[in-house]
């Protein structure tokens, strides 16, 4: 490309170089000429810096590409506004994107795929809604479909991401509860989804039994195949309402509560499936001064249906935004 260049001495090259940098005129990426002792500088226009200046044709620099944001093209005013992060899963990477983007999502999609070739299909996440936890999604680039198989802990999961919720932002967290598990442990997980939890804790953990279930038909569905796919035989699969579930599956030794936005409803619930011992793992979203008020709270409620709250131990998962965190509260039951 034909580009103007800065022509200093080799002693001068360092310093002006950042001075082209520092006024946003240095021709990033553009490849700096060397001939005896000048150094010739590209700039994006013609610059007086106080050295000549002539045109020549420069060759472009490797850019190693280190995030799709390096080859997405939207207008430089909405940059600030593309998401730095997402979730991928399996191949199928699933984003959120604001309004002021919206007329460019197939382009950031383009990006993504050009980024990752791992990546097959982008979907925009419209937010997860609904008592089934179901994510309105709409496929930007690359396949049409929503469908994808993911793979953590080496263990094979089908996902539809616009049929039944998942999210891989917690395999971290499925292990910590799987670790726990003790041998002959009975377990309920009435919001399995797929079944990451209760397949990890089958097949990972030596339980009698896990109990899996779910409100969604779809998801249970793709939950049966899995456990199928992985062989995990000790999980039970039901279909239903989770308080019907939790009524029909005691005494449990563990209840999973992976419902963060609506746990506290269902603690009832589990501390009545539990055996006069046992465990409840459920989450919340807080803000950080709203975890010990809560942490009291599950005291209280657990008091209150004459059980005895041995331990409430409060665990991050991770940021949720900001201002608020994913948080898990393991509470350890006994009798009253």
């Amino acid at each position: 490309m034909r580009a103007w260049c800065v022509v200093v001495p080799r002693g001068r090259a360092e310093e002006v170089r950042r001075a082209l940098r520092d006024r946003g005129l240095l021709l990033k990426h553009a490849e700096i000429l060397r001939e005896g002792d000048r150094i010739l500088l590209p700039a994006r226009e013609r610059v007086d810096l106080g050295f000549p200046v002539e045109q020549r044709d420069v060759g472009a620099t490797f850019v190693p590409v280190r995030s799709y944001k390096d080859v997405v093209r939207v207008p430089d005013r909405l940059r600030p506004l593309l998401p730095s992060s997402f979730d991928v899963i399996g191949d199928v990477a699933v984003l959120k994107i604001p309004e002021e983007l919206e007329a460019h999502r197939a382009e950031i999609g383009r990006a993504i795929l050009a980024w990752n070739p791992k990546v097959r299909v982008v979907a925009r996440d419209r937010g997860v809604s609904g008592g089934l936890r179901i994510r309105d999604v709409e496929v930007v680039a690359g396949e049409p479909r929503t469908t994808t198989v993911h793979v953590e802990y080496g263990l094979r999961y089908h996902v539809d991401v616009a049929r039944a919720y998942f999210s891989p932002r917690l395999g971290t967290e499925r292990m910590r509860v799987a670790r726990q598990v003790a041998p002959g442990e009975a377990v309920a997980d009435p919001f399995a989804g797929v079944g990451p939890y209760a397949i990890l804790i089958a097949r990972r953990a030596d339980p009698a039994r896990v109990v899996a279930a779910d409100a969604n038909p779809e998801a249970v569905a793709l939950l049966r195949r899995n456990v199928a796919a992985n062989r995990a035989d000790r999980v039970e699969v039901g279909e239903g309402d989770a308080r019907d579930i939790l009524a029909s599956v005691g005494p449990v030794d563990r209840v999973i509560l992976d419902l963060p936005h609506r746990a506290m409803e269902f603690l009832p619930d589990a501390l009545g499936a539990l055996g006069p011992h046992g465990t409840v793992h459920m989450y919340g979203i807080l803000e950080d001064a709203e975890r010990e008020a809560r942490a009291l709270e599950v005291r209280y409620l657990v008091e209150g249906s004459g059980r005895t709250a041995e331990e409430v131990r409060l665990h991050d998962v991770r940021a949720y935004s900001p201002s608020q965190h994913h948080v898990a509260f393991d509470v350890r039951v006994g009798p009253g």
